[in-house]
């Protein structure tokens, strides 16, 4: 079955409304002319036969014998399709004579329709002698006249009344009637199929005109599906706010999201790419150390005891590198899981920094003295343990570039806004790696020998952006770095869910011993 354009359907759709809009007004106007012709034609045929009944009852002597020449001379002015017949009896005859006819040419030999008095009867062509349509309507009367007793009778005899009785039926041709309504017919018939071909043909182009930006909306469509390119957008025809324009807004801002999230792909791609990369590499140092201390245990098995030791030793260290790099690994990857839809309890900050400061007082070698300032009370929504790894994560880096020196923990609150801030007296970080401190696997070259997996910095930039936060650092290469994790701050919750977090702050506490960074 071939398929039928949106433009023919929208077009035939148009048509059979119009089509049946027309058959109702045309149906309604004859319905109506054809009524109103038949009671117009039907009252004249009454209105003619009640006249003429009632000049012959008021007429005694020409019901009686010049009946005729009356009828011939009252009918004059008639129609010339009108057919009269005027019938009489005496009160002692049974069945009315016939009196009178017009025309008489007509009816030689003829008669009307027999139909009941008083109404206005439609007889078929078939129907009657004169095979035409006929409006049929008898007018009953009654008259009376004076007749002499004996025949001949002298003048002076006195004359006696007879009663009579009289049938007047007019009959009428409806054959005008039906021409005109013939005629009606073919008008609207014709008129009809003229307006529905006109309307066609207008309808059709008018349907293009207004399907030409849909069209241009297709091909557009078209195009991008082609191209792979989501930078293409739908041009607004005419007015923005009808329902086209609202369309192309609409199919617009879903071009917008769809290249957002294209690009948010391509980036995610990118990333996941780099990302396996770059864990390959760091997985292939240790893995490259722990073969190569196997083989030598394996290929000599009577090796110094200092020398197997020694080997072992390093197994051990790169097994903990390589557990430190793969728990780092599953972190991220489970914050960039969970990015959009962190779990979000309110919690004390400044709690959380505390509990840091208590592990990294048990983790910072001698020489490094770990200070904790002013502390304010500061409730911010967050995960906890993502926080606190993220925080970890600062001073385990304060920790491990401070050989000898100070690190300061501080927090504070202003506007809104929470900042937590590790300051070291460190070896720094020069200018031109402040850009790279955040990224994956990067670690400066002056300290690419020292533990770490290079993920602890990133790890924290995740934590912060999945908070709502922010984190920067500043640093002078020899004197320190400083560190400020920004985070929106929320109000004092009741002090149920207050005594829920202190709770859980007796027994989430997660152990800070190890490196993270």
């Amino acid at each position: 079955m071939p398929q039928v354009s949106f433009r023919a359907r929208l077009t035939l759709a148009y048509l059979a409304l119009l089509t049946l809009a027309l058959s109702v007004f045309g149906l309604g106007v004859y319905a109506y002319v054809d009524r109103n012709l038949h009671q117009e034609f039907d009252t004249s045929v009454q209105r003619q036969s009640v006249q003429l009944a009632r000049v012959l009852s008021s007429d005694y002597d020409t019901a009686a014998g010049i009946g005729s020449d009356t009828l011939a001379r009252w009918t004059n002015q008639q129609e010339p399709d009108t057919y009269i017949v005027v019938e009489i009896r005496e009160e002692r005859e049974l069945r009315l004579a016939l009196q009178a006819k017009h025309p008489k040419d007509a009816l030689g030999g003829v008669d009307l329709p027999i139909v009941p008095a008083g109404q206005v009867v439609n007889v078929r062509p078939s129907a009657n002698d004169l095979g035409l349509p006929l409006a049929v309507y008898a007018e009953r009367f009654k008259a009376s006249k004076a007749v002499h007793r004996s025949n001949p009778a002298p003048p002076e005899q006195p004359k006696r009344i007879v009663r009579l009785e009289g049938q007047v039926t007019v009959a009428r041709s409806l054959a005008g009637v039906e021409r005109s309504l013939g005629l009606l017919r073919t008008i609207l018939i014709a008129g009809g199929l003229a307006v529905v071909l006109v309307a066609a043909l207008l309808g059709l182009g008018l349907a293009a005109a207004l399907l030409r930006p849909l069209a241009r909306m297709r091909a557009t469509a078209q195009r991008i599906g082609d191209e792979r390119d989501f930078s293409h957008r739908m041009p607004v025809d005419g007015v923005p706010h009808d329902e086209l324009g609202r369309l192309s807004l609409s199919f617009n801002q879903m071009l917008a999201e769809l290249e957002q999230a294209n690009l948010g792909l391509k980036t995610t791609l990118d990333s996941q790419r780099r990302f396996v990369a770059d864990a390959s590499h760091e997985l292939r140092t240790p893995l490259t150390a722990i073969r190569t201390n196997v083989e030598f245990l394996a290929r000599v098995p009577g090796a110094r005891t200092e020398d197997r030791v020694e080997a072992l030793r390093d197994v051990l260290a790169e097994l903990r590198r390589m557990e430190s790099l793969v728990g780092d690994l599953l972190a991220l990857a489970r914050l960039e899981a969970a990015a959009s839809r962190p779990t979000r309890r309110a919690l004390r900050l400044d709690h959380l920094l505390a509990d840091v400061h208590r592990d990294a007082l048990r983790a910072a070698p001698a020489g490094v003295e770990m200070a904790l300032g002013p502390v304010p009370e500061v409730w911010v929504s967050g995960d906890r343990d993502d926080l606190r790894r993220a925080v970890w994560n600062l001073v385990d880096n304060a920790i491990k570039y401070t050989r000898a020196g100070r690190v300061d923990l501080r927090l504070h609150a202003q506007d809104g806004v929470a900042e937590l801030v590790v300051r070291d007296t460190g070896i720094g970080i020069a200018e031109g790696h402040l850009d790279h401190v955040f990224d994956r696997f990067w670690r400066a070259p002056s300290v690419r020998g020292m533990a770490g997996s290079g993920l602890g910095l990133a790890i924290t930039r995740w934590v912060a952006q999945a908070h709502e936060g922010s984190i920067t650092v500043e640093s002078v290469p020899g004197h320190g770095a400083t560190f400020v994790l920004s985070l929106p701050v929320i109000q004092r919750p009741p002090k149920r869910a207050r005594r829920r977090e202190d709770e859980l702050l007796g027994v989430s506490r997660v152990s800070g011993s190890g490196p993270h960074s």
